[in-house]
């Protein structure tokens, strides 16, 4: 009986692993020699952007891509895993978790799925480097807003110039000038 209780919970994490493959960034990395108290930090760190980190087991991660028909090399979960993994913010995940491991150099990042398709180690390198969202849509509606700006200005210098040209006359017609 307890053999089935315990098959039954396997399958449910096993069912739950798609909510962490299915992200838009997952990362995998191996954490041999981590302290409890630096993971913690990683974790902190990782929680601050909205993600999530889970140590999975292996065995169950194969049974998940084989259930999924996904054809996963198992040399990718082979020693101690962990999974950061982010929906929203999974380039900034990528920066923390490549910051620490530059770090604390007791990491080391493996590969991982952006927008679930498998990436090496030196794909999420190249990833960390991009923008996050927020600084690439402020690039976006400041490229965007530029040209309307020098637009506006273009349009209003003539009126501008000619309004400080009546300022003018009229001092000088005050003072008695000829015009």
């Amino acid at each position: 009986m307890a053999s089935e209780h315990i098959l039954e919970k396997k399958k449910e994490t096993v069912n739950g692993l798609a909510d962490i493959f299915n992200c838009s960034g997952v990362y995998l990395f191996d954490y041999r020699g981590l302290k409890v108290s630096e993971m913690g930090k990683l974790r902190g760190q990782i929680k601050k952007l909205g993600a999530n980190v889970k140590v999975v087991k292996n065995r169950l991660a194969i049974k998940f891509f084989e259930k999924e028909k996904i054809s996963i090399g198992r040399e990718l979960f082979s020693g101690p895993i962990a999974v950061a993994y982010s929906n929203e913010k999974f380039i900034e995940t990528a920066k923390v978790l490549v910051d620490f491991e530059k770090e604390s150099k007791k990491i080391k990042i493996k590969s991982g799925f952006i927008e679930k398709k498998l990436v090496s180690s030196l794909q999420i390198l190249e990833a960390a480097k991009l923008p996050g969202k927020e600084q690439m849509l402020a690039q976006l509606v400041f490229s965007i807003g530029l040209p309307l700006r020098r637009f506006g200005s273009a349009l209003s210098s003539p009126l501008t110039h000619m309004l400080v040209m009546f300022k003018n006359l009229q001092a000088k017609k005050e003072k008695g000038g000829q015009i």
